[in-house]
């Protein structure tokens, strides 16, 4: 099973999540971790586990996208020898890929991205489709991410993310309905080696997590 640590970026510090409403999250705590500052964070969970990739959610962009982002481009450049990947809001095709770096990979989440119709006429496929689920819906601003045909997905159940209540299974059967050609990588509400065995039994073979990874409920051996 390949872990994904998860950072959510808020007024450039670390936050730690809790369900769908951002505005409640929160900068971590010095009792899960020596730092909020991005870099000094990801240098804390490398020395936790080996972690190859890392998922960077860029909060203020998402909300209103930002053109530039010098933080996202100081990680890049910082952890060169770690994949990332991004959702920072896109919109639209056009703001697609604007890290000059070749470490990371550009998310399209459905809550943020408008022109899929102009990614199929691009023939633009390398990225990530992020579909987010919440209250059991999925959000996004048309309904043409049907028509995309991505390699691989995220199943993001922002209402599970932070919590304590386990993966959401509903959420992954239909992503994996509506795109049973995808590897699809879970994201929200792992707790522990248990609910990442049971993950496995949907032959899904990486998530993204966090709380699980700070609150030391992992066992990397039995991974």
């Amino acid at each position: 099973m390949k872990l994904i640590p998860a950072i959510d970026l808020k007024n450039n510090k670390v936050v730690l999540p809790a369900g769908s409403n951002r505005y409640d999250y929160k900068e971590i705590s010095s009792t899960l971790a020596p730092s909020s500052n991005p870099i000094n964070f990801i240098k804390y969970l490398l020395s936790i586990y080996d972690f190859n990739t890392i998922y960077l959610a860029d909060l203020d962009s998402i909300e209103n996208f930002n053109y530039k982002n010098n933080l996202i481009a100081s990680i890049l450049k910082e952890f060169k020898k770690n994949n990332f990947i991004i959702d920072n809001g896109v919109r639209k095709y056009s703001q697609i890929k604007l890290f000059n770096s070749s470490n990371y990979k550009q998310i399209i989440a459905t809550e943020s991205f408008e022109e899929y119709s102009l990614l199929i006429k691009k023939d633009f496929n390398d990225y990530i489709l992020s579909v987010d689920y919440c209250n059991n819906k999925i959000i996004s601003k048309n309904k043409n991410y049907k028509l995309l045909n991505p390699a691989k997905i995220i199943c993001m159940n922002m209402d599970s993310i932070g919590k304590k209540d386990g993966p959401n299974y509903s959420n992954l059967k239909l992503t994996k309905k509506l795109y049973p050609k995808s590897k699809i990588i879970v994201s929200g509400g792992i707790r522990n080696n248990d609910d990442l065995k049971k993950i496995k039994e949907f032959n899904c073979t990486e998530v993204i997590l966090l709380s699980s990874i700070i609150n030391k409920n992992i066992v990397y051996s039995d991974l």
